[in-house]
């Protein structure tokens, strides 16, 4: 789901959106995977996301850059 990553998913963490501490519940559409390493980006860094959609997510890097994913991407099939 980070922007970029490759990672099969199959190995990823499954993140709360909405952290769970804050509320955030454990629905499909609060939880996504992301790989180990990103996982703890999201959790020790100021990068947010929100999901827009079954398959589109947009993350925001800690300087305030946008950076959609969409997981319906031709890209994004070929390397998950």
């Amino acid at each position: 789901m980070f922007p970029h990553c490759s990672k099969d998913a199959r190995g990823c963490d499954l993140d709360h959106i909405t952290p769970y501490a804050q509320g955030g519940k454990t629905t499909s559409w609060n939880l996504a995977p992301l790989c180990r390493f990103h996982h703890r980006v999201k959790t020790f860094s100021t990068w947010t996301y929100q999901r827009t959609s079954r398959t589109s997510f947009v993350w925001t890097s800690p300087k305030g850059r946008v950076h959609p994913v969409d997981l319906t991407d031709e890209h994004r099939r070929r390397t998950c």
